[in-house]
């Protein structure tokens, strides 16, 4: 015998009966037994779970199971959409026959709601992980129309996102159970009047259907303020890094410069040499100089009057000796106070050449610095934006 063969008949009723009313503690989600005649519900028993305006004595729906059970003369399963009595209902029920199996006297139907374990955890968990939430955030579920359960925390709240507001069909939440998958959407400040990211997942039952979503909204404030820290710091880095390149180019040219001059330097310095060379020379040439007059003189003075002439060309020659020695002195000392100062500069230069190449030195480690910031600062940039 198939189990839509299996009938029932008032007496096995009344067992079932005090079956279900042992049963029913039992369903974690809670369950409803009831019993009715053609017309009327004559028996109910229930735990965790009712269904609202169906009491002993009331009269039932023409559209429910006890109903179409009794229509279709066999047991009858029924999946009833959360709308009808606000959860998703799984009903069984079948009719009662008469002794005979002849006629049918009423039905007989045990309703158990079917929520998401998600949803039946939401109202525990939803308000600490609310409120663990760093800049706080929204979490819901949503059914295929509207939201069904919310959570906002204490730093962060959407007052228009309530309990049963309409979903629109572009929303994520939507979106989530038609794609069936996860959905993550940066939203700008004018959606909700701050940056915000908006995730949903679906529901999916042990069936495999989808029922609807779970979904979290998030203040996106801490990673708006780091992508802007992180855009300032980048935009100064850059303006800094073009600073020093220029400072560089122009410490390069310097310290190019800088050695031409010190080159420069020491071939001054050779000429000194070679004018002091020369110099040298001309003392001895007038030292010679001095001598030949002089000679000149006594023979002039030897031979008397003849000579007289030849005597003042002699003397005209030792003076002329005598000023050459004093010009030579005075340039031995102009060359001398030239080459003290062309000494002192050559140490400048030698001294600003190795600040130069000092400075290039550490410019470079300079760069080299403001490349890892800037690459820290990328970096950073990244990490806002997974946050």
């Amino acid at each position: 015998m198939q189990p839509n063969d299996l009938r029932v008949h008032p007496k096995e009723l009344e067992f079932l009966k005090q079956y279900w009313d042992i049963m029913l503690p039992s369903y974690e989600d809670g369950a409803c037994f009831f019993v009715t005649d053609l017309n009327t519900v004559t028996f109910k028993s229930k735990h965790k779970f009712d269904i609202p305006g169906l009491d002993v004595g009331t009269q039932y729906s023409q559209n429910g199971v006890a109903a179409q059970v009794i229509q279709a003369r066999r047991i009858h399963t029924l999946q009833i959409d959360r709308n009808v009595y606000g959860v998703r209902v799984f009903a069984i029920g079948g009719p009662v026959w008469n002794d005979s199996d002849s006629e049918i006297l009423g039905a007989w139907v045990l309703a158990m709601p079917r929520q998401h374990k998600l949803v039946n955890a939401f109202d525990s968990f939803a308000p600490v992980l609310a409120d663990l939430l760093p800049e706080g955030g929204v979490l819901y579920v949503a059914d295929k129309e509207k939201i069904i359960k919310r959570q906002a925390s204490k730093k962060f709240d959407i007052p228009e996102m309530q309990v049963n507001t309409p979903l629109p069909n572009e929303s994520i939440a939507i979106q989530s159970q038609k794609q069936k998958k996860l959905i993550a959407q940066e939203m700008d400040a004018s959606f909700y009047g701050l940056p915000t990211m908006v995730t949903a997942s679906p529901l999916i039952v042990e069936s495999g259907e989808i029922v609807g979503s779970f979904g979290l909204t998030l203040p996106r404030h801490l990673a708006n303020d780091l992508k802007g820290i992180a855009s300032s710091l980048d935009q100064g880095l850059s303006g800094v890094s073009a600073s020093v390149q220029q400072i560089t180019a122009a410490t390069n040219d310097v310290s190019g410069s800088q050695s031409h001059l010190h080159e420069e330097i020491q071939r001054v310095k050779e000429h000194l040499e070679n004018i002091n060379k020369v110099m040298g020379f001309i003392k001895e040439i007038a030292d010679e100089t001095k001598m030949l007059g002089l000679n000149a003189a006594i023979e002039a003075a030897r031979v008397g009057e003849a000579g007289r002439g030849f005597g003042v060309v002699a003397e005209e020659i030792r003076k002329l000796s005598e000023e050459s020695k004093k010009t030579v002195s005075q340039i031995r000392d102009l060359t001398g106070q030239i080459d003290k100062s062309v000494t002192e500069t050559s140490s400048a230069s030698e001294s600003t050449l190795a600040v130069v190449e000092e400075t290039s030195a550490a410019i470079q480690e300079v760069n080299a610095t403001i490349e890892e910031l800037t690459s820290i600062a990328g970096k950073l940039t990244q990490t806002a934006a997974k946050l």
